[in-house]
């Protein structure tokens, strides 16, 4: 079964808005993208894959900015939704 992918992108976009805010201070959405393609190498999430979405949100949850989302992911770990 496929991941629930809009909730991988929102995930996505919290932590990396949460980074970029964390180390620059401030946040826009041109900034997100190039974040976000030198992150993945895809300046968009619609574009990646299901191994990328869950790649990206492990990567953002392992450097600490998905730590007010972590009753979410395990949800989304262990909902069997993901394989």
């Amino acid at each position: 079964m496929d991941i629930h992918r809009h909730t991988y992108y929102g995930l996505i976009h919290h932590g990396i808005k949460s980074l970029l805010v964390d180390r620059l201070g401030h946040f826009t959405e041109m900034e997100y993208h190039e974040y976000l393609s030198l992150m993945t190498g895809k300046s968009c999430c619609f574009s990646m894959s299901d191994a990328e979405l869950r790649s990206a949100v492990d990567n953002l949850r392992n450097e600490g900015y998905l730590e007010d989302m972590k009753r979410i992911i395990p949800k989304l770990q262990t909902s069997g939704l993901e394989h």
